[in-house]
């Protein structure tokens, strides 16, 4: 991966950040970048664990911080420096000597299920299908349909809703057919596919980034 300084990312506050704690078995929590101070610190919001309790962390605990960066997988570690309580929980990190930056494709995918409905946009002989990706990452997935919706190297146009905490957005995104499967995760499946997703739009690809990190977030990788 190609190594950056972190300060030339151009990151901006309110950025979700993935945080694993290698010691923990690598389970990661979700925390929110609060802003930074070149070659200093890393402000992070403290992971919350329900009925307001923090996550425990500890002074010169190494921690691992993920995040997406203009469609990129970024990822760096980081010693915690300090921890407050007020106005919220959040803690200081010292300043990281490089960030590991990646295609987002190279991160792990995550377990989706969203029903989606597929139209074929390169041969309108085929029908309008339903079905299911079942897994995905920023740039790509696993669909399956109940029919046939196409062929290798064919533009699709999919459709469905993704849930983000207590919001619920429809997206559509336009992807190409890259490969023909053989095995079925969903019950009734007769097709499976690998696409590669060709246009998202800015709204839509901040309401998949967020759902993708909200599943990595919860353990559900693949």
């Amino acid at each position: 991966m190609p190594i950056h300084d972190l300060s030339k990312l151009r990151l901006t506050a309110g950025l979700s950040i993935n945080i694993e704690l290698p010691e923990a078995g690598a389970k990661r929590y979700q925390g929110t970048l609060i802003g930074f101070v070149p070659n200093r610190s890393v402000l992070v919001t403290t992971p919350m664990l329900g009925e307001n309790r923090p996550l425990l962390l500890r002074k010169e605990q190494t921690i691992i911080c993920r995040f997406f960066s203009h469609k990129v997988a970024c990822a760096f570690s980081a010693q915690v420096v300090h921890l407050c309580t007020t106005p919220i929980h959040y803690f200081h990190l010292g300043w990281p000597r490089q960030v590991e930056v990646g295609t987002v494709r190279k991160s792990e995918r995550v377990v989706a299920n969203l029903k989606v409905s597929v139209v074929n946009q390169t041969d309108s002989s085929w029908q309008r299908g339903s079905g299911a990706v079942v897994d995905l990452s920023t740039t790509g997935a696993r669909l399956e349909c109940m029919e046939p919706i196409g062929a290798i190297g064919d533009i699709i146009l999919i459709s469905g809703k993704v849930v983000v905490g207590h919001v619920t957005r429809l997206i559509s995104i336009e992807a190409s057919i890259r490969a023909e499967l053989n095995r079925f995760e969903v019950a009734n499946s007769t097709a499976a596919y690998g696409i590669e997703f060709k246009y998202v739009s800015d709204i839509d690809f901040l309401a998949l980034q967020a759902f993708v990190n909200g599943q990595v977030a919860k353990g559900a990788g693949r």
